[in-house]
C-alpha cells in the first residue's frame, strides 16, 4: 500500500479529497490529514510517506517550502498542488522543485485527482523496481567478485603458495590485520552416513550463501566435505559479532553443531600460515570439547602449540594392568596421563589408541578378524572422551568375552568351548567342575583331563582368575564392603578371598582398592 499525507488549511477540500477516492481499491492509504504546512514536516520528519497532497498557500508554513523540505527527506516522494488561479507563479515554483502536477481548487474533479494519482503510483512502482534491478546489479556485482577472490585463495592454498607474481585479485582489506577461521561441522560422520555426501555439499554451499548475504566483508570457501575457511577483517567489535551470528544462524537454521579455530594474521603471504595455524586451533576440539570457538596467538604457530613427540612411550604398565586383570579404567588413566599432556595431537592420540587395542588383542590372543573395523570407530571419534569411551567397551569386549586358546581341534575342542562358555556365563555363581563337566556330558575326571590338556591350566586356576578379575572391577568401580565385593565375585568365604587375592596381586583387597580408586582420581 501506498501512503498519502493531505494538507490544506481549509476542512472542506480536505474532507473533498478524501471522500473522492476509494483509496483502498486504488492501493492507498490516507494516514494522516494536516491543516498546515509545519504540522505536516513534524509529521513526515517522524515516518516516510509516499504522496503528498498540499496546498501552496498555509499559515505557519507554506506549500513551496513544504515542497522543498519534504523533498530534501524523501527524494522519491510524489507532490500534488493544490492552488487557486492567483497561484500560478507558485505552482511554476513547485513544478521546478518536483512537483508532479498542480490542480485547481475551484474545478476539482474526481477523475482529474484519480488520473494524477494513477500517474504518481506508476512512476513510484517504476522507480522501485529500477531501484531493485540496480541493487540486485551491484549485489551480483560483488558477488561475483567475493567468489573470485575466493577461487584464487582456494587455489593458492592448494598450491601451498606463500609468495605470489599478482595481486591484483586481492582486497586492500588482506593488507592489514585480518582473521583466519577454520570452521568444521560437528558430527559429520553421522550427518554423512543418514543424510550422504551431496547433502553435505548442499549443505555448506548454504551456509557459504548466508555468509556472503549476512556478511558485508570477507571471503568464505569450502575446503572439505565437512570444513570451510573463512578470512574476514580483522575481528574487532561489529565484525565478531557478524561472525557469531553466522555461526548460530547456520547452527539453529540446520540443528547441527560446528566447532572454529581462529588465529589472527597479517598480509596476504599469511594466507598459507592462517589455513594451517587455524585448523590446528580447530583441532582443539578433540581435547577440548566441541561446539566453541578456539582462539591461537598469532605467535604461535600449529607446530608449536602441538608439540610432536618422537619419543618411543613405555607402555609396558598398561598391558601389564590388562595381563593382571586390572579394572581397564586404571589402564586408560595411564594412557591419559600421555593424551592430555599436550605432546600429541588428534591423529598421534588415535594411532596410539590403536596400537594398544591391537596389543590387547595380541596379549589375550584374541581374534583379531574385526581390528580393522574397531580401528575405524575410534579414527571416527571426535574428542577424546568418545575414543576412550569406544576404547573403553572395546578393551571390556575383549575380557568378558575372551576364550582361551585351545591347543587341538576336533571334537574335543568343540566340548571345551562349550564348557567355557558355560563358565563365562556362571563363573560368579556356585559353579564346579563337576556341574561344567555334566553340562557337556562328560565324567569329572575325563572333563578336568581334557580341559587342562586343551586350555594349558587347571579347571579351579582357571575359575580362580575369572573371579579375581571381576573382584578387581568391583572393587574399583563402587564402594561396597569388601565381604560383599567377594560375594558378588563368587567367593563364598571372605578370608579365603583376601588370601588369595593377596597372593595373586601382591595387595589386600582394600589397598587394592585405594591404590586404583586414587590413580582414576589423578
Amino acid at each position: 500500500m501506498f501512503r498519502v499525507l493531505i494538507v490544506d488549511d481549509e476542512p472542506v477540500i480536505r474532507k473533498g479529497i478524501t471522500s473522492f477516492i476509494d483509496w483502498e481499491k486504488e492501493g492507498i492509504t490516507v494516514d494522516d490529514q494536516y491543516a498546515n504546512g509545519a504540522e505536516a514536516l513534524s509529521a513526515l520528519e517522524k515516518q516516510p510517506y509516499d504522496i503528498l497532497i498540499t496546498d501552496i498557500k498555509m499559515p505557519l508554513l507554506g506549500g513551496i517550502e513544504l515542497t522543498k523540505k519534504a523533498l530534501e527527506l524523501y527524494p522519491w516522494l510524489k507532490v500534488i498542488l493544490i492552488s487557486n488561479y492567483s497561484d500560478f507563479e507558485y505552482v511554476k515554483e513547485g513544478l521546478k522543485l518536483g512537483a508532479v502536477d498542480y490542480l485547481l481548487k475551484l474545478t476539482l474533479k474526481k477523475d482529474d485527482l484519480l488520473a494524477v494519482l494513477r500517474r504518481c503510483i506508476t512512476m513510484l512502482k517504476e522507480e522501485r523496481k529500477k531501484d531493485s534491478e540496480l541493487n540486485h546489479y551491484q549485489q551480483e556485482a560483488v558477488y561475483l567478485e567475493r567468489k573470485r577472490v575466493e577461487q584464487e585463495m582456494k587455489r593458492l592454498i592448494v598450491q601451498e603458495q606463500t609468495s605470489y607474481s599478482s595481486t591484483e585479485w586481492a582486497p586492500a582489506w588482506l593488507e592489514h590485520s585480518y582473521a583466519c577461521v577454520y570452521l568444521m561441522l560437528d558430527g559429520a560422520e553421522e550427518w554423512r552416513e543418514n543424510h550422504g555426501f551431496l547433502y553435505m555439499q548442499f549443505l555448506l554451499e548454504e551456509w557459504q550463501k548466508r555468509f556472503y548475504e549476512q556478511i558485508e566483508i570477507g571471503t568464505a570457501m569450502i575446503v572439505a566435505e565437512s570444513s570451510m575457511f573463512l578470512i574476514l577483517p580483522d575481528l574487532n567489535g561489529a565484525e565478531q559479532q557478524q561472525l557469531l551470528q553466522w555461526k548460530q544462524l547456520v547452527e539453529k537454521e540446520w540443528d547441527v553443531s560446528t566447532s572454529a579455530g581462529i588465529v589472527p594474521e597479517r598480509g596476504i603471504n599469511s594466507i598459507i600460515k592462517g589455513f594451517t595455524n587455524s585448523f590446528s586451533a580447530c583441532q582443539r576440539r578433540f581435547f577440548e570439547g566441541l561446539g566453541r570457538f578456539y582462539h591461537m596467538n598469532g605467535a604461535e604457530t600449529g607446530l608449536e602449540k602441538i608439540r610432536i613427540d618422537k619419543k618411543i612411550h613405555d607402555w609396558k604398565p598398561f598391558f601389564e594392568m590388562i595381563s593382571n586383570g586390572d579394572p581397564t579404567s586404571s589402564a586408560i588413566e595411564y594412557a591419559l596421563k600421555r593424551w592430555n599432556g599436550g605432546s600429541l595431537t588428534p591423529e598421534q592420540v588415535k594411532q596410539e589408541a590403536c596400537s594398544l587395542l591391537t596389543g590387547t588383542y595380541r596379549l589375550l590372543r584374541a581374534d583379531e578378524s574385526m581390528l580393522p573395523e574397531r580401528h575405524d570407530l575410534l579414527f571416527q571419534a571426535e574428542t577424546i572422551d568418545q575414543m576412550v569411551s569406544l576404547l573403553v567397551c572395546q578393551l571390556e569386549e575383549i575380557r568378558t568375552t575372551l576364550t582361551p586358546k585351545l591347543i587341538d581341534n576336533g571334537y574335543d575342542e568343540e566340548l571345551i568351548k562349550k564348557a567355557l562358555e558355560n563358565i563365562a556365563a556362571h563363573y560368579t555363581e556356585n559353579i564346579t567342575l563337576q556341574s561344567v563337566a555334566d553340562i557337556v556330558h562328560l565324567s569329572k575326571s575325563y572333563f578336568s583331563l581334557y580341559f587342562k590338556k586343551q586350555t594349558g591350566r587347571n579347571f579351579v586356576d582357571y575359575l580362580i582368575d575369572l573371579r579375581i578379575r571381576e573382584a578387581k572391577r568391583l572393587l574399583v568401580e563402587n564402594e561396597n564392603r569388601i565381604y560383599d565385593v567377594a560375594e558378588a565375585a563368587g567367593f563364598k568365604d571372605v578370608k579365603y578371598f583376601s588370601k588369595v587375592f593377596k597372593k595373586v596381586t601382591g595387595l589386600t583387597p582394600m589397598a587394592y582398592r585405594e591404590k586404583h580408586q586414587v590413580s582414576k582420581i589423578g
